[in-house]
C-alpha cells in the first residue's frame, strides 16, 4: 500500500495499492526530459557522445499525441475515482463535523454551560468560511471537467 500523490506530488489521505498505483502511474512518467542526458553526461562519456545522446534522447522522449491521448483515457478513471473518493471522505466529515456540533449544542443546553469564548468560535468560523470558500473553487473545476468530458 501507499499513499497516492494529488497531481502536484503531495501526499493525500488516499491509500493505494502499490502495485496498482505502479501501473497506473508508471516512475517513467514523472521523469523530466533531461534526466537521461545528465546521467549519460555524468558517466564520463566524451562531450560530443553526450551532446549526440542528448539529441536523441529529447527526439525519443516526444511522445506521440495519440499514445499521450491513449494514455490519459487509461488513467483518467483513477484519477476521476480519486477526485470521487476524496468527495466523499469530505462530505462524510463534514456531516460528521456537524453531528458533533450538534450533540454539543444540546449537551451545553441541557448542562447550562457557558456558550464559548468569542474568540473561540470566530477562529472555527473563519476556518469553515475557508474550507467553504475552496469548496466552491472546487466546484467550479468540476463544472469545468464536465464541459471537457463531453469534449474529449
Amino acid at each position: 500500500m501507499v499513499i497516492a500523490p494529488d497531481i502536484e506530488g503531495r501526499p493525500t489521505a488516499y491509500v493505494a495499492d502499490k502495485v496498482w498505483f505502479v501501473e497506473m502511474f508508471p516512475v517513467e512518467l514523472g521523469r523530466p526530459a533531461l534526466a537521461g542526458g545528465d546521467a549519460s553526461t555524468s558517466m564520463g562519456t566524451g562531450n560530443s557522445a553526450g551532446a549526440g545522446d542528448g539529441g536523441t534522447s529529447r527526439e525519443e522522449v516526444r511522445v506521440d499525441p495519440r499514445d499521450q491521448l491513449d494514455a490519459l483515457r487509461q488513467q483518467l478513471p483513477a484519477r476521476v475515482e480519486l477526485v470521487e473518493g476524496s468527495y466523499q471522505r469530505a462530505v462524510d466529515s463534514a456531516h460528521t463535523l456537524m453531528t458533533d456540533f450538534e450533540e454539543a449544542r444540546r449537551l451545553r443546553a441541557q448542562i447550562g454551560e457557558d456558550p464559548l469564548p468569542a474568540d473561540q468560535r470566530i477562529e472555527w468560523m473563519e476556518k469553515l468560511s475557508k474550507a467553504r470558500d475552496a469548496a466552491r473553487t472546487s466546484v467550479t473545476s468540476l463544472d469545468q471537467v464536465e464541459t471537457l468530458i463531453l469534449q474529449i
